[in-house]
């Protein structure tokens, strides 16, 4: 299903107001048709890769607008730019960031309190097409295997992306993908003993393919959610 994403950066002293504001989008007519989520970067976050960066430290609010299946969300664009009006206007839009992406489920239980994303660059020796190939004929077996997750891929769609940054005047999101989790409980799925066993299988398969130097992960709490589960 096609996506825009959020990763939004409050004026100071304007991020609970911002919340509020993105919470406030859910009563507008216009969003009836899609889902929506709004979620907050957790502090002392143990998937925080690095834990200390600009673009993580920046992050106040994220918000997750998805199109109904079938619909390409940029038939609406205008209309959704209008409407986010007032959250956009407690933004710091020198430090907020956008994404037009195409989401894949891979394996789904229900609604889960707590996201992670994991933004993830191609190695400069492989081309777009090649590194999605991997990744979604390969790679993605880690993801499958994990336990007490739920796992979904978003396919980041670079040319939209600049297009909806450069009509709302802020900083495109230049990963190739974003591989999502998302659990109920972080610590039981962090030490659990198949994520100490898969984990660093997972993390040598990706030195083939993925640049981890510049590649980045954080998890969040998750604040609304009008997805029909």
């Amino acid at each position: 299903m096609a996506k825009i994403i959020f990763y939004f950066h409050a004026q100071d002293g304007q991020t609970q107001a911002l919340i509020e504001s993105g919470k406030a989008l859910a009563d507008n007519q216009l969003f009836f048709a899609y889902q929506l989520a709004i979620m907050q970067p957790r502090e002392q976050d143990l998937l925080a890769v690095p834990s200390n960066c600009d673009f993580l430290n920046s992050i106040d609010m994220v918000l997750e607008i998805v199109a109904p299946f079938g619909q390409p969300i940029k038939r609406a664009l205008v209309d959704v730019a209008e409407a986010l009006q007032p959250v956009l206007e407690l933004i710091d839009k020198s430090h907020s960031y956008v994404l037009s992406a195409y989401h894949r489920t891979f394996q789904e239980s229900g609604p889960k309190p707590i996201r992670y994303h994991y933004m993830m660059y191609r190695r400069d020796d492989y081309s777009r097409s090649d590194y999605l190939d991997y990744y979604v004929h390969s790679h993605y077996q880690f993801g499958v295997t994990t336990p007490l997750a739920d796992y979904y891929h978003n396919y980041i769609a670079p040319g939209d992306t600049q297009a909806l940054a450069s009509q709302l005047g802020i900083h495109p999101i230049k990963a190739d993908n974003i591989s999502e989790l998302r659990f109920d409980d972080l610590e039981k799925y962090l030490f659990s003993d198949t994520v100490r066993e898969i984990g660093p299988k997972a993390a040598a398969d990706e030195e083939k393919f993925v640049n981890r130097e510049i590649s980045r992960s954080f998890s969040m709490d998750v604040l609304l959610d009008t997805r029909q589960y």
